[in-house]
Protein backbone atom coordinates (compact mmCIF):
# COMPACT_ATOMS: atom_id res chain seq x y z
CA UNK A 1 0.00 0.00 0.00
CA UNK A 2 1.40 3.22 -1.22
CA UNK A 3 2.52 6.29 1.78
CA UNK A 4 -0.40 8.41 0.59
CA UNK A 5 -2.87 5.50 0.89
CA UNK A 6 -1.47 5.37 4.54
CA UNK A 7 -2.06 8.78 5.04
CA UNK A 8 -5.50 9.07 3.82
CA UNK A 9 -6.82 6.04 5.91
CA UNK A 10 -4.69 7.47 8.73
CA UNK A 11 -6.62 11.15 8.54
CA UNK A 12 -10.07 10.04 6.67
CA UNK A 13 -12.43 7.74 7.25
CA UNK A 14 -13.42 5.29 4.44
CA UNK A 15 -17.27 4.89 3.24
CA UNK A 16 -17.24 1.93 0.55
CA UNK A 17 -13.29 2.44 -0.09
CA UNK A 18 -13.89 6.39 -0.77
CA UNK A 19 -11.91 8.50 1.64
CA UNK A 20 -13.84 11.17 3.39
CA UNK A 21 -12.11 14.47 4.31
CA UNK A 22 -13.47 15.76 8.03
CA UNK A 23 -14.46 19.24 8.18
CA UNK A 24 -12.59 19.48 11.28
CA UNK A 25 -9.39 20.18 8.72
CA UNK A 26 -8.26 23.64 7.75
CA UNK A 27 -7.25 25.51 4.79
CA UNK A 28 -4.16 27.19 5.02
CA UNK A 29 -3.28 30.82 4.12
CA UNK A 30 0.59 32.13 3.91
CA UNK A 31 0.78 34.25 4.89
CA UNK A 32 -2.29 34.71 7.22
CA UNK A 33 -2.01 38.01 9.18
CA UNK A 34 -4.08 41.19 7.55
CA UNK A 35 -1.82 43.36 6.10
CA UNK A 36 -1.44 47.04 4.62
CA UNK A 37 -0.14 47.45 1.55
CA UNK A 38 -0.28 50.63 -1.13
CA UNK A 39 -1.44 51.24 -4.27
CA UNK A 40 1.12 49.57 -6.91
CA UNK A 41 2.92 47.08 -4.83
CA UNK A 42 2.77 43.58 -5.23
CA UNK A 43 1.64 40.73 -3.01
CA UNK A 44 1.44 36.60 -3.17
CA UNK A 45 -0.17 34.63 -0.74
CA UNK A 46 -0.89 31.08 -1.24
CA UNK A 47 -3.49 29.03 -0.19
CA UNK A 48 -3.68 25.07 0.88
CA UNK A 49 -4.69 22.13 2.29
CA UNK A 50 -1.94 20.95 4.72
CA UNK A 51 -3.26 17.46 5.05
CA UNK A 52 -4.58 16.62 1.82
CA UNK A 53 -2.45 18.16 -1.06
CA UNK A 54 -3.96 16.99 -3.54
CA UNK A 55 -7.36 18.43 -3.14
CA UNK A 56 -8.02 21.13 -5.34
CA UNK A 57 -8.32 24.64 -4.66
CA UNK A 58 -9.95 27.94 -5.95
CA UNK A 59 -9.93 31.86 -5.07
CA UNK A 60 -12.42 34.34 -5.42
CA UNK A 61 -12.24 37.92 -4.96
CA UNK A 62 -14.43 40.08 -3.01
CA UNK A 63 -17.03 40.48 -5.74
CA UNK A 64 -17.19 36.77 -5.00
CA UNK A 65 -16.36 36.06 -8.88
CA UNK A 66 -13.54 33.30 -9.05
CA UNK A 67 -9.84 34.19 -10.25
CA UNK A 68 -9.34 31.47 -13.08
CA UNK A 69 -6.33 33.92 -14.67
CA UNK A 70 -3.04 32.79 -14.70
CA UNK A 71 -1.64 35.79 -16.38
CA UNK A 72 -2.36 39.40 -15.60
CA UNK A 73 -2.13 42.13 -12.75
CA UNK A 74 -4.02 39.82 -10.36
CA UNK A 75 -3.79 35.74 -11.06
CA UNK A 76 -3.41 32.38 -10.20
CA UNK A 77 -0.46 30.22 -10.06
CA UNK A 78 -0.59 26.24 -9.60
CA UNK A 79 2.18 25.52 -6.84
CA UNK A 80 1.73 21.81 -6.62
CA UNK A 81 0.65 21.62 -2.95
CA UNK A 82 -1.04 24.86 -2.92
CA UNK A 83 -2.87 27.68 -5.19
CA UNK A 84 -0.93 30.59 -4.99
CA UNK A 85 -2.74 34.41 -5.45
CA UNK A 86 -0.49 37.10 -7.61
CA UNK A 87 -0.86 40.49 -7.64
CA UNK A 88 1.35 42.20 -9.53
CA UNK A 89 0.42 45.80 -9.07
CA UNK A 90 -2.24 46.39 -6.24
CA UNK A 91 -5.16 48.62 -6.99
CA UNK A 92 -7.39 50.65 -4.84
CA UNK A 93 -10.33 48.02 -6.26
CA UNK A 94 -8.72 45.00 -3.93
CA UNK A 95 -9.89 46.09 -1.09
CA UNK A 96 -12.09 43.69 0.92
CA UNK A 97 -11.90 40.06 1.48
CA UNK A 98 -10.02 37.20 -0.88
CA UNK A 99 -11.21 33.72 0.02
CA UNK A 100 -9.76 30.58 -0.99
CA UNK A 101 -12.06 27.41 -1.11
CA UNK A 102 -12.12 23.97 -2.09
CA UNK A 103 -13.25 23.13 -5.51
CA UNK A 104 -15.54 20.00 -4.37
CA UNK A 105 -16.23 18.85 -8.02
CA UNK A 106 -12.40 19.38 -9.00
CA UNK A 107 -11.25 17.67 -6.28
CA UNK A 108 -13.74 14.31 -7.17
CA UNK A 109 -12.90 14.59 -10.72
CA UNK A 110 -9.25 14.95 -10.12
CA UNK A 111 -8.86 12.21 -7.96
CA UNK A 112 -12.35 9.96 -10.02
CA UNK A 113 -14.19 10.25 -6.86
CA UNK A 114 -12.10 8.43 -4.40
CA UNK A 115 -11.72 11.59 -2.28
CA UNK A 116 -14.72 13.24 -0.62
CA UNK A 117 -14.06 16.59 0.64
CA UNK A 118 -16.51 19.26 2.70
CA UNK A 119 -16.79 22.83 1.02
CA UNK A 120 -13.72 24.42 3.45
CA UNK A 121 -13.41 28.23 2.83
CA UNK A 122 -10.47 30.75 4.40
CA UNK A 123 -10.58 34.25 3.95
CA UNK A 124 -8.21 37.40 4.15
CA UNK A 125 -8.51 40.85 4.44
CA UNK A 126 -6.82 43.34 1.79
CA UNK A 127 -6.49 46.58 2.65
CA UNK A 128 -4.99 49.16 0.30
CA UNK A 129 -3.58 52.51 1.16
CA UNK A 130 -3.66 55.31 -1.61
CA UNK A 131 -0.53 57.85 -1.07
CA UNK A 132 -1.61 61.48 -1.37
CA UNK A 133 -1.29 62.61 -5.01
CA UNK A 134 -2.37 66.02 -6.47
CA UNK A 135 -4.46 65.61 -9.46
CA UNK A 136 -5.40 68.13 -12.48
CA UNK A 137 -3.17 70.58 -10.41
CA UNK A 138 -1.09 73.64 -12.28
CA UNK A 139 1.42 75.17 -10.66
CA UNK A 140 0.77 78.22 -11.82
CA UNK A 141 -2.99 79.47 -12.20
CA UNK A 142 -5.04 82.56 -13.29
CA UNK A 143 -8.09 84.81 -12.26
CA UNK A 144 -9.70 87.74 -13.85
CA UNK A 145 -9.65 90.91 -11.25
CA UNK A 146 -13.52 91.95 -10.10
CA UNK A 147 -14.16 88.38 -10.81
CA UNK A 148 -15.39 85.00 -8.45
CA UNK A 149 -11.37 83.13 -8.37
CA UNK A 150 -10.99 79.02 -8.09
CA UNK A 151 -7.72 77.63 -7.30
CA UNK A 152 -7.63 74.20 -8.28
CA UNK A 153 -6.04 71.68 -5.83
CA UNK A 154 -7.62 67.86 -6.36
CA UNK A 155 -6.06 65.72 -3.40
CA UNK A 156 -5.99 62.26 -3.64
CA UNK A 157 -5.24 59.07 -1.17
CA UNK A 158 -6.68 56.34 1.14
CA UNK A 159 -7.35 57.37 3.88
CA UNK A 160 -8.34 60.80 2.99
CA UNK A 161 -5.94 63.11 3.09
CA UNK A 162 -6.97 66.43 5.57
CA UNK A 163 -5.87 69.75 3.31
CA UNK A 164 -5.15 73.47 4.35
CA UNK A 165 -4.24 76.27 2.92
CA UNK A 166 -1.36 79.06 3.49
CA UNK A 167 -1.32 82.22 0.89
CA UNK A 168 2.77 83.48 1.04
CA UNK A 169 3.60 81.57 3.91
CA UNK A 170 0.20 82.57 6.13
CA UNK A 171 -2.30 79.98 7.07
CA UNK A 172 -5.45 81.20 5.35
CA UNK A 173 -9.07 80.27 7.75
CA UNK A 174 -12.29 79.30 5.86
CA UNK A 175 -15.71 80.99 7.42
CA UNK A 176 -19.05 80.85 5.73
CA UNK A 177 -19.07 84.62 5.49
CA UNK A 178 -15.75 84.93 4.27
CA UNK A 179 -13.79 85.59 1.12
CA UNK A 180 -12.34 82.05 1.14
CA UNK A 181 -14.38 78.76 0.86
CA UNK A 182 -12.71 75.31 0.58
CA UNK A 183 -13.81 73.15 -2.19
CA UNK A 184 -13.40 69.47 -2.63
CA UNK A 185 -11.07 70.20 -5.55
CA UNK A 186 -9.19 73.53 -3.98
CA UNK A 187 -11.08 76.62 -2.85
CA UNK A 188 -12.38 79.46 -3.80
CA UNK A 189 -12.16 83.54 -3.33
CA UNK A 190 -14.59 85.78 -3.84
CA UNK A 191 -14.21 88.82 -6.21
CA UNK A 192 -10.44 89.03 -6.33
CA UNK A 193 -8.00 92.05 -6.83
CA UNK A 194 -4.81 92.62 -7.30
CA UNK A 195 -3.73 91.94 -3.76
CA UNK A 196 -4.70 88.03 -4.04
CA UNK A 197 -1.81 87.54 -6.74
CA UNK A 198 0.60 85.57 -4.99
CA UNK A 199 1.76 81.77 -3.80
CA UNK A 200 -0.86 79.46 -2.41
CA UNK A 201 0.44 76.58 -1.27
CA UNK A 202 -2.69 73.23 -0.81
CA UNK A 203 -0.89 71.02 2.18
CA UNK A 204 -1.98 67.89 2.47
CA UNK A 205 -2.16 65.27 5.57
CA UNK A 206 -2.82 61.82 6.02
CA UNK A 207 -3.09 59.61 8.80
CA UNK A 208 -3.62 55.63 8.56
CA UNK A 209 -2.99 52.20 10.81
CA UNK A 210 0.66 51.74 9.64
CA UNK A 211 1.87 55.76 10.09
CA UNK A 212 0.86 59.71 8.41
CA UNK A 213 2.33 61.23 5.51
CA UNK A 214 2.71 64.90 4.26
CA UNK A 215 2.92 66.39 0.77
CA UNK A 216 1.92 69.78 -0.36
CA UNK A 217 1.99 71.73 -3.89
CA UNK A 218 2.42 75.38 -3.88
CA UNK A 219 0.06 77.21 -6.93
CA UNK A 220 1.07 80.70 -8.50
CA UNK A 221 -1.82 82.48 -8.72
CA UNK A 222 -1.71 85.74 -11.66
CA UNK A 223 -4.29 88.31 -11.46
CA UNK A 224 -5.13 89.22 -14.92
CA UNK A 225 -6.24 92.92 -14.97
CA UNK A 226 -6.81 95.79 -17.04
CA UNK A 227 -3.69 98.33 -17.29
CA UNK A 228 -3.23 100.77 -14.57
CA UNK A 229 -1.24 103.83 -14.32
CA UNK A 230 1.37 103.98 -11.22
CA UNK A 231 0.05 106.05 -8.61
CA UNK A 232 1.95 108.86 -8.23
CA UNK A 233 1.66 109.42 -12.11
CA UNK A 234 -0.66 111.82 -13.11
CA UNK A 235 -2.98 111.28 -16.08
CA UNK A 236 -1.69 114.28 -17.63
CA UNK A 237 1.83 115.52 -17.52
CA UNK A 238 4.09 117.97 -18.70
CA UNK A 239 7.73 117.30 -20.32
CA UNK A 240 10.40 119.66 -21.27
CA UNK A 241 13.15 120.39 -23.71
CA UNK A 242 15.02 122.45 -26.38
CA UNK A 243 15.25 122.82 -30.17
CA UNK A 244 18.67 121.00 -31.09
CA UNK A 245 17.80 119.15 -27.77
CA UNK A 246 16.59 115.34 -27.34
CA UNK A 247 13.34 114.38 -25.19
CA UNK A 248 12.59 110.92 -23.91
CA UNK A 249 8.94 110.98 -23.33
CA UNK A 250 8.06 107.70 -20.89
CA UNK A 251 4.54 106.15 -20.48
CA UNK A 252 4.11 103.67 -17.59
CA UNK A 253 1.22 101.02 -17.18
CA UNK A 254 1.07 97.68 -15.32
CA UNK A 255 -1.15 94.95 -16.79
CA UNK A 256 -2.18 91.46 -16.35
CA UNK A 257 -1.28 90.45 -19.73
CA UNK A 258 1.30 93.13 -20.51
CA UNK A 259 -0.27 95.82 -22.09
CA UNK A 260 0.31 96.92 -25.57
CA UNK A 261 1.63 100.48 -25.80
CA UNK A 262 0.85 102.92 -28.93
CA UNK A 263 2.00 106.55 -29.49
CA UNK A 264 0.20 109.30 -31.09
CA UNK A 265 0.26 112.99 -31.82
CA UNK A 266 -2.27 115.50 -33.41
CA UNK A 267 -4.45 112.65 -33.76
CA UNK A 268 -1.89 110.69 -35.83
CA UNK A 269 -0.35 107.24 -34.74
CA UNK A 270 3.35 107.28 -34.31
CA UNK A 271 4.74 104.06 -35.36
CA UNK A 272 8.54 102.68 -35.37
CA UNK A 273 8.81 102.89 -38.46
CA UNK A 274 8.99 106.78 -38.15
CA UNK A 275 9.86 107.62 -34.94
CA UNK A 276 12.24 105.63 -32.21
CA UNK A 277 10.03 103.74 -29.63
CA UNK A 278 11.21 101.64 -27.11
CA UNK A 279 9.36 98.84 -25.46
CA UNK A 280 9.64 96.76 -22.30
CA UNK A 281 7.03 94.65 -20.22
CA UNK A 282 5.14 97.27 -18.37
CA UNK A 283 7.19 100.72 -19.95
CA UNK A 284 7.25 102.17 -23.66
CA UNK A 285 9.67 105.06 -23.89
CA UNK A 286 9.43 107.79 -27.14
CA UNK A 287 12.34 109.33 -28.20
CA UNK A 288 11.95 112.76 -29.87
CA UNK A 289 14.67 114.98 -31.50
CA UNK A 290 14.08 118.22 -31.29
CA UNK A 291 14.73 119.97 -35.07
CA UNK A 292 11.89 122.63 -35.00
CA UNK A 293 9.85 124.39 -32.35
CA UNK A 294 6.69 122.77 -34.28
CA UNK A 295 7.59 119.56 -32.07
CA UNK A 296 6.16 120.68 -28.69
CA UNK A 297 2.65 120.14 -28.16
CA UNK A 298 0.33 117.15 -26.89
CA UNK A 299 1.32 113.58 -27.19
CA UNK A 300 -0.70 110.85 -25.79
CA UNK A 301 0.39 107.03 -24.79
CA UNK A 302 -2.20 104.32 -24.77
CA UNK A 303 -1.62 101.09 -23.22
CA UNK A 304 -4.22 98.46 -23.93
CA UNK A 305 -4.62 94.18 -23.47
CA UNK A 306 -8.06 92.37 -23.49
CA UNK A 307 -9.26 93.61 -20.32
CA UNK A 308 -9.17 97.28 -20.95
CA UNK A 309 -6.61 100.67 -21.40
CA UNK A 310 -5.31 103.45 -20.00
CA UNK A 311 -4.53 106.78 -21.52
CA UNK A 312 -1.45 108.94 -20.47
CA UNK A 313 -0.84 112.80 -22.07
CA UNK A 314 2.44 114.49 -22.28
CA UNK A 315 2.88 117.92 -22.60
CA UNK A 316 5.64 118.69 -24.33
CA UNK A 317 7.14 122.48 -24.09
CA UNK A 318 10.06 124.48 -24.75
CA UNK A 319 12.25 125.23 -21.92
CA UNK A 320 15.55 126.45 -21.64
CA UNK A 321 18.87 124.77 -22.41
CA UNK A 322 20.80 124.97 -19.07
CA UNK A 323 24.41 126.51 -18.54
CA UNK A 324 27.02 123.87 -18.44
CA UNK A 325 28.59 124.23 -15.08
CA UNK A 326 30.99 127.58 -14.29
CA UNK A 327 33.10 125.84 -11.51
CA UNK A 328 34.97 122.59 -12.11
CA UNK A 329 37.83 122.05 -10.05
CA UNK A 330 39.13 119.31 -7.67
CA UNK A 331 38.84 119.80 -4.08
CA UNK A 332 40.72 116.03 -2.75
CA UNK A 333 42.10 112.96 -4.04
CA UNK A 334 42.72 109.52 -2.62
CA UNK A 335 43.95 106.07 -4.71
CA UNK A 336 40.15 105.41 -5.45
CA UNK A 337 37.87 108.74 -5.27
CA UNK A 338 38.07 111.71 -7.02
CA UNK A 339 36.04 114.67 -4.84
CA UNK A 340 34.44 117.22 -7.57
CA UNK A 341 33.31 120.52 -7.27
CA UNK A 342 30.86 122.05 -9.08
CA UNK A 343 29.66 125.27 -7.23
CA UNK A 344 26.50 123.32 -6.89
CA UNK A 345 23.40 125.45 -5.64
CA UNK A 346 19.57 124.76 -4.56
CA UNK A 347 17.25 127.14 -3.30
CA UNK A 348 15.42 126.24 -0.41
CA UNK A 349 12.79 129.02 -0.64
CA UNK A 350 11.74 129.48 -4.11
CA UNK A 351 9.94 126.40 -6.09
CA UNK A 352 12.20 125.07 -9.01
CA UNK A 353 11.48 126.13 -12.51
CA UNK A 354 11.60 124.17 -15.85
CA UNK A 355 14.87 126.17 -16.02
CA UNK A 356 16.80 125.31 -12.31
CA UNK A 357 19.52 123.29 -12.63
CA UNK A 358 18.64 119.94 -10.78
CA UNK A 359 21.22 117.65 -11.16
CA UNK A 360 24.96 116.70 -12.85
CA UNK A 361 26.28 114.44 -15.09
CA UNK A 362 29.88 113.51 -15.35
CA UNK A 363 31.69 111.40 -17.86
CA UNK A 364 34.90 109.96 -17.40
CA UNK A 365 37.41 107.41 -18.38
CA UNK A 366 40.83 106.48 -18.19
CA UNK A 367 43.37 108.76 -20.27
CA UNK A 368 45.02 105.77 -21.70
CA UNK A 369 41.30 104.45 -22.98
CA UNK A 370 40.59 107.87 -24.49
CA UNK A 371 43.40 107.67 -26.29
CA UNK A 372 42.97 104.25 -27.69
CA UNK A 373 39.73 105.30 -29.29
CA UNK A 374 39.43 109.00 -29.29
CA UNK A 375 35.44 108.49 -27.98
CA UNK A 376 33.48 109.02 -25.23
CA UNK A 377 31.05 105.86 -26.21
CA UNK A 378 32.46 103.99 -23.73
CA UNK A 379 33.08 106.15 -20.62
CA UNK A 380 31.48 105.56 -17.27
CA UNK A 381 28.63 107.85 -16.25
CA UNK A 382 27.63 109.38 -12.88
CA UNK A 383 24.24 111.07 -12.67
CA UNK A 384 23.45 113.38 -9.16
CA UNK A 385 21.19 115.46 -7.77
CA UNK A 386 21.58 118.96 -6.45
CA UNK A 387 22.84 119.38 -3.04
CA UNK A 388 23.07 122.36 -1.84
CA UNK A 389 26.88 123.17 -1.41
CA UNK A 390 28.03 119.70 -1.92
CA UNK A 391 30.66 118.40 -3.99
CA UNK A 392 30.82 115.36 -5.37
CA UNK A 393 32.67 111.77 -5.07
CA UNK A 394 33.86 109.75 -8.16
CA UNK A 395 34.42 106.73 -6.23
CA UNK A 396 35.75 102.50 -7.11
CA UNK A 397 38.58 104.34 -9.23
CA UNK A 398 41.47 102.66 -10.29
CA UNK A 399 44.30 103.58 -7.99
CA UNK A 400 47.72 105.44 -9.78
CA UNK A 401 45.31 106.45 -12.85
CA UNK A 402 44.97 109.20 -14.93
CA UNK A 403 41.48 110.03 -15.64
CA UNK A 404 39.92 112.64 -17.92
CA UNK A 405 36.56 114.16 -16.96
CA UNK A 406 33.52 115.92 -18.17
CA UNK A 407 30.74 117.73 -16.62
CA UNK A 408 27.02 119.00 -17.77
CA UNK A 409 24.28 120.60 -15.43
CA UNK A 410 20.69 119.06 -16.06
CA UNK A 411 17.44 120.80 -15.93
CA UNK A 412 13.97 119.68 -16.39
CA UNK A 413 14.92 120.12 -20.79
CA UNK A 414 17.90 117.94 -20.84
CA UNK A 415 21.59 118.76 -20.29
CA UNK A 416 23.75 121.66 -20.95
CA UNK A 417 27.25 121.29 -23.37
CA UNK A 418 29.60 119.50 -21.58
CA UNK A 419 32.49 121.18 -19.79
CA UNK A 420 36.25 121.62 -21.25
CA UNK A 421 37.76 118.05 -20.22
CA UNK A 422 40.06 118.46 -17.50
CA UNK A 423 42.35 115.24 -16.32
CA UNK A 424 42.97 114.24 -12.71
CA UNK A 425 45.02 111.30 -11.19
CA UNK A 426 44.31 108.93 -8.62
CA UNK A 427 47.12 108.13 -5.75
CA UNK A 428 49.09 104.90 -5.42
CA UNK A 429 47.92 102.81 -2.99
CA UNK A 430 48.81 103.54 0.86
CA UNK A 431 50.83 100.74 2.63
CA UNK A 432 48.69 99.89 5.33
CA UNK A 433 48.82 102.22 8.67
CA UNK A 434 50.20 104.61 6.60
CA UNK A 435 48.59 107.60 6.05
CA UNK A 436 48.35 110.19 3.25
CA UNK A 437 49.83 114.12 3.45
CA UNK A 438 47.43 116.97 4.97
CA UNK A 439 46.92 118.30 1.78
CA UNK A 440 44.92 114.78 0.94
CA UNK A 441 41.78 113.61 3.23
CA UNK A 442 42.46 109.87 3.74
CA UNK A 443 39.90 107.10 2.82
CA UNK A 444 38.38 107.60 5.91
CA UNK A 445 38.11 111.00 5.36
CA UNK A 446 36.51 110.81 2.19
CA UNK A 447 33.76 108.36 3.28
CA UNK A 448 33.14 110.56 6.14
CA UNK A 449 32.84 113.80 3.47
CA UNK A 450 30.89 111.60 1.12
CA UNK A 451 28.27 109.90 3.68
CA UNK A 452 27.73 114.16 5.44
CA UNK A 453 27.66 115.64 1.69
CA UNK A 454 26.41 113.74 -0.25
CA UNK A 455 24.54 110.18 0.29
CA UNK A 456 22.49 111.59 3.39
CA UNK A 457 20.55 114.44 1.49
CA UNK A 458 20.31 112.48 -1.69
CA UNK A 459 18.96 109.44 -0.14
CA UNK A 460 16.00 112.11 1.40
CA UNK A 461 15.35 113.00 -2.28
CA UNK A 462 16.62 110.36 -5.10
CA UNK A 463 13.29 108.39 -5.14
CA UNK A 464 11.75 111.28 -6.41
CA UNK A 465 14.24 113.06 -8.45
CA UNK A 466 15.39 109.70 -10.13
CA UNK A 467 11.84 109.04 -10.78
CA UNK A 468 10.89 112.18 -12.24
CA UNK A 469 13.99 111.43 -14.38
CA UNK A 470 12.62 108.68 -15.71
CA UNK A 471 9.57 109.87 -16.27
CA UNK A 472 10.15 112.93 -18.19
CA UNK A 473 13.44 110.80 -20.37
CA UNK A 474 16.24 112.45 -18.67
CA UNK A 475 18.87 109.33 -19.09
Amino acid sequence: MSQIALTLRARSSSINGNQQISKSDALRLTPEEEMAHFVNQSRMVTCSHPDHPEVRLKWRNPKNAIISETKGRVHIEDKGDSLALIFEAIARTDQGNWTCEVDVEGTATATEGRVTVPALRKSFKMIVYEPISFRDTSTVQTAVEDKDATIRCEVKGHPEPSVSWYFNGQPLFFSNNGRYSKLADGMSIKKVVQNDSGEYTCKAFQISATGSSFEEKTIRLNIKHKPYMPPWKKSISDAYGYVGGMVNLTCEATAEPPANFSWSANNKKLTPKSHIIYNGRHVSMLQIMIKTSSIFGKYKCEAKNELGSVTQEIHLKEGTKPDPPSLFQLRGVNSDTLDIDVGATKSHDIPPDPTTVIGYRFELMPTDEYLKSRSWDHASRRDFDVADGATYLLVQLIPDTKYLIRVAARNAAGLSDWTEVKEFSTHPVQPHGTSGSSAQPTDVCFKFVWLLAVALPAALSITHHRFADLTKGRF
